[in-house]
């Protein structure tokens, strides 16, 4: 081998190593998360069974699921307000009965085969449910309920059931940009993981120690490694998201936050392990 083709050889090896990262965080490790299961941009819809059920069977801990709830108390996996932009059905499903909610299809290519789902559906078929961690991003348009007050009570009182029925205390997490639902949470289950999910980090901080939370959940963009650390010294853990490409794996390790949901799996487990 000649000698410039021994310096391009040496080159290739060397620019292929895996970063090398000094995790410092409340975890003492990241715990890999998938964002609504594989993440954007994949061949499964988010929030669905078999993206969910794929990123399960990587050596991710767990996953981030979108949760909302019919008018008749049923759990749904599902991100946007209303069903209109992603499915053939319209409405936001606060203000729908299951009934009128569980025939919806993804309506975009290549999703067209796959149904919203509910939570009991979902739970119902993961295998060994317990090696498993889930956050709950749980959402609605607080606005457009009459009584927002019995929507958070039934909410709740829902989440609860599902969490005792599965027997998950210890693996799941809430994340709610409502302080009320959260408050309301922390009153029935002292023992719950709750996340405010702040688009402000000072705001996000403020909150979670007001409230006595468990931390902070937050697009990358909008916080430092600094103000990680800082939420870190009042014991608060934070969990990051937008994380949506190769280099935002990395710039999101970096920053030692004690969860990473992210969109590209394979490329975060490839760096942390």
């Amino acid at each position: 081998m000649k000698h410039a083709q021994y310096i391009s050889f040496f080159l290739l090896l060397f620019s292929c190593e895996k970063p090398k990262f000094d995790i410092q965080n409340l975890n003492n490790e990241i715990v890999v998360l998938g964002h609504g299961g594989m993440g954007i941009s994949h061949p499964y819809p988010m929030n669905s069974f078999e993206s969910i059920s794929k990123c399960l069977n990587t050596r991710a801990q767990g996953v981030e699921i979108d949760v909302q709830m019919t008018k008749d108390s049923i759990l749904v996996a599902y991100h946007d307000s209303d069903l209109s932009s992603d499915t053939n059905k319209s409405g936001r499903i606060s203000d729908l009965y299951w009934d009128e909610v569980k025939d919806a299809k993804y309506k975009e290519f290549p999703y067209l085969n796959y149904s919203i789902l509910s939570l009991e559906q979902l739970f119902l078929n993961i295998e060994n449910i317990h090696d498993h961690k889930f956050i709950f991003d749980c959402k609605w348009d607080v606005h457009s309920l009459p009584d927002s007050s019995a929507y958070i009570n039934s909410f709740v009182a829902a989440l609860s059931e599902m969490v005792e029925r599965f027997e998950i205390h210890d693996k799941v997490y809430f994340e709610s940009k409502n302080s009320d639902f959260l408050l309301k949470v922390q009153y029935n289950n002292p023992n719950y993981k709750l996340f405010i999910y702040s688009l402000s980090f000072e705001d996000g901080l403020n909150k979670a120690i007001d409230l006595g939370l468990y931390g902070i959940s937050i697009s990358t963009q909008n916080i430092t490694k600094e103000q990680i650390s800082l939420a870190h010294s009042h014991y608060l853990f934070v969990s990051i998201w937008n994380v949506n490409s190769n280099q935002c794996n990395i710039t999101a390790i970096n920053k030692n936050p004690d969860f990473i949901q992210s969109d590209r799996i394979f490329h975060l487990l490839d760096l942390l392990h």
